[in-house]
């Protein structure tokens, strides 16, 4: 499926006055994107390893172009470059699909295409650990010479992707483009869509990791790391002014999910009692394994912790009322 751009005819450069290369401009401005998504099909619930169908109805407008550019926003943590694979059938042809190939930049700023998309398009209601994975067609078809917006191309990509592990609530993205014009700054030949309404992906144990909502509290300060690590849990009572500044003594309650089930440590003791390191600021530091007394090789997935005082009387979860969750972090 090839992309048309839009354009009513080539430069000829001194040969157009002033006023031309404006009513040209806002001519294209009018005639809006060669390029549309029309329809997304997806669904809204999905257990955890399911593979998916996800349908994007699409038409071209524009007869001059070359290969259809397709890109997908979802979690990193579905790895959908090696689980995802894609397709399109359309009224003058249709083609399979696959991931680009990293050295095939594109083309306006000489950038990978998904570091391009994320720069001009962004990750919907994300915010954060989503990523594009971008789809080159293994067939180019050029539209008729007649294709316009009376006479569209119109097409159907179909993708399959598999879904995480993990409980997530995310919104999934969708972008169309073209390999020889690349995404230009009038965007006349470039599309996107974000799905409305955020897909939950259920099924496993614990809480869901919500991508849509407001940003979790960064609880650990490392980059990167597994839950065989040390860690250490930062608490600032000052962050979304909690119920707990100026509490003399912050003890934790954690809830460790893993394979075998669930392990609390909860207790107020010296094990949960945090330190502080500063003005309504508390540490703890743990090793999850002899932490939560895991011996035979249970495997975390994910860790609940809320913070309370002394006298348990008050307790600070995440700004939804729940726990504050803690998940490995691996990229």
């Amino acid at each position: 499926m090839s992309l048309g751009k839009c354009n009513s005819g080539n430069s000829r450069g001194s040969a157009f006055s002033r006023f031309a290369l404006v009513f040209i401009s806002l001519t294209l401005l009018l005639l809006g994107s060669c390029l549309e998504i029309l329809t997304v099909r997806q669904p809204a619930t999905a257990m955890v390893g399911d593979e998916i169908t996800i349908e994007i109805d699409a038409e071209v407008t524009g007869a001059d172009g070359s290969t259809l550019i397709f890109a997908f926003l979802a979690p990193r943590a579905w790895n959908a470059s090696t689980s995802s694979t894609a397709s399109f059938e359309s009224t003058i042809g249709n083609s399979t699909m696959s991931i680009i190939d990293p050295d095939d930049l594109e083309p306006e700023s000489m950038q990978p295409w998904a570091d391009q998309i994320t720069e001009r398009v962004g990750t919907g209601g994300n915010y954060g650990e989503v990523e594009w994975t971008v789809f080159k067609a293994d067939v180019a078809i050029e539209p008729p010479s007649g294709t316009d917006e009376s006479n569209p191309v119109t097409g159907t990509i179909t993708l399959n992707t598999t879904v995480g592990p993990s409980n997530l609530i995310t919104q999934l993205g969708y972008f169309l483009g073209d390999d020889l014009w690349g995404y230009l700054n009038d965007e006349s030949n470039a599309t996107f869509f974000f799905h409305e309404e955020c897909i939950e992906i259920q099924g496993a144990s614990g809480q869901a990791q919500n991508l849509c909502g407001p940003a979790p509290r960064r609880l650990v300060s490392l980059e990167t790391y597994t839950f065989d690590d040390i860690l250490t849990i930062t608490f600032d009572a000052r962050e979304d002014t909690t119920a707990l500044i100026g509490a003399q003594k912050v003890y934790a309650c954690f809830s460790a999910i893993h394979s075998q089930g669930v392990t609390e440590v909860c207790d107020l003791s010296d094990q949960t009692e945090m330190r502080a390191v500063g003005s309504d600021l508390w540490e703890l530091t743990i090793w999850p394994p002899s932490y939560f007394d895991l011996t035979g090789g249970e495997e975390i997935s994910e860790i609940l912790v809320s913070f309370s005082d002394e006298a348990q009387t008050t307790v600070v979860g995440d700004v939804s009322g729940n726990d504050f969750q803690i998940l490995s972090k691996c990229f």
